[in-house]
């Protein structure tokens, strides 16, 4: 997804909830440091068997182990899908019963990012968003901070409706 082809209302909301993210963990700076030591780390950080990453201004906890398989099978379905909306029509049965598995699998990780700073209450997010049993994707928050990287969440802070 590139930040310039969103429209204006997705990129007030999108603005809005990382202006939301970083103040709670204690402004832009730490937020954007967090993207940084997630993308220098060597091993994806929610592959940790702690299920805790820490990071140089602060921890990143999940409720539930991820597995390399799952994580390579996420990032693959995200790729896709930024390529193409309707990549899930397309797929072959076994792959999409993968997929489907996959985000059962994924549905009650919720992701809480907490500053070193003990006044600063940071923040939570589901890994899947779910509507309805129809309408089941990875959040936003997810994608912004572990697959699309610094530069979009930059975009996306320093927009000005």
């Amino acid at each position: 997804m590139n930040f310039k082809d969103l429209s204006i209302e997705e990129k007030k909301q999108i603005n809005e909830l990382l202006t939301k993210y970083s103040d709670s963990i204690g402004g832009i700076n730490f937020f954007l440091q967090l993207l940084d030591d997630i993308k220098k780390e060597a091993t994806f950080p929610l592959l940790n068997k702690s299920n805790v990453y820490h990071f140089s201004k602060g921890k990143v906890s999940w409720s539930k182990a991820i597995y390399k398989d799952t994580k390579l099978l996420l990032h693959n379905y995200l790729k896709n899908m930024d390529k193409d909306e309707k990549y899930l029509s397309t797929v072959k049965p076994k792959e999409k019963k993968n997929i489907d598995n996959m985000m059962r699998t994924l549905k009650p990780v919720e992701i809480k990012v907490r500053s070193k700073n003990n006044a600063d209450e940071g923040f939570s997010f589901n890994l899947i968003d779910i509507t309805d049993e129809k309408n089941v994707k990875v959040s936003l928050s997810y994608k912004i901070i572990f697959f699309y990287g610094k530069d979009f969440a930059k975009q996306a802070l320093s927009f000005k409706a």
